[in-house]
């Protein structure tokens, strides 16, 4: 047995160190044309990138417009600037695709990235199950020699010794995003149906209250007709007195 002693930090470098050489022979890897899309795409989003466009777009827009005059040069492009409009475009053609070939390149080395934890995370659970399993049968030994622990059955310590298949957990996920789905839609649901009672129930309202307003005209009618009646009475009644 090796007598040297290690420390976290020697650990971490060890693996730091593992990383980086992976990624060096991936970037080693790379072929010639990767790399000058590469570069290019790397260029094109820094800041001299900018500064050089700007610089470029400002000389040829004050030489074309007569603000800066050279004999035999000025305004070979006059407003608004064909020329200029088809050379930027050709150019956002091509930088796109060196973008989109660099892009492609990344998602290769990350989805082996994934791989790689995937199967490292799949590896550190069967290792963690495999050291769950030793404990509980050094548990169980210990009990039936001494019997002072009174080990009792933990169902979750049995269904945990088991190791599930990457199958099982993605059915797991589908299952439960299935369960979710099902019941947002059944609250959703629940809702469309409280705002259609209360639709229903506003809606009766209204009628009981237009019901309502048409047998209010009604009486003010009668009112109306009333006060005329009395009006006409007491006409009379004046007319007879003064005979």
């Amino acid at each position: 047995m090796s007598s040297e002693v290690m420390s976290q930090g020697d650990i971490m470098r060890k693996n730091i160190s593992a990383v980086m050489k992976a990624q060096h022979e991936v970037t080693q890897a790379r072929t010639t044309q990767a790399r000058i899309s590469d570069a290019i795409t790397n260029f094109s989003g820094s800041m001299a990138f900018v500064y050089i466009h700007a610089i470029w777009f400002g000389f040829w827009i004050l030489l074309n417009v007569g603000l800066i005059h050279i004999p035999h040069i000025s305004e070979f492009d006059p407003f608004p600037f064909g020329l200029l409009t088809l050379i930027v475009s050709l150019e956002a053609i091509f930088l796109s695709t060196f973008v989109l070939i660099s892009q492609n390149r990344l998602a290769q080395v990350n989805e082996r990235r994934a791989e790689l934890d995937l199967q490292v995370n799949l590896l550190a659970e069967q290792k963690a199950t495999k050291i769950l399993d030793m404990l509980d049968q050094m548990a169980r030994e210990l009990d039936g020699m001494s019997h002072r622990f009174n080990l009792k059955p933990d169902p979750e310590v049995q269904a945990l010794k088991v190791s599930p298949e990457p199958q099982e957990v993605l059915a797991v996920i589908d299952e439960t995003a299935k369960d979710e789905s099902k019941s947002v839609e059944k609250k959703v649901k629940e809702v469309d149906e409280a705002v259609d009672d209360i639709t229903d129930e506003v809606e009766a309202v209204h009628k009981e209250v237009k019901h309502t307003s048409g047998r209010l005209e009604e009486v003010a009618e009668d009112v109306d007709d009333i006060k005329e009646e009395l009006k006409a009475q007491r006409q009379t009644g004046e007319h007879l007195v003064l005979k």
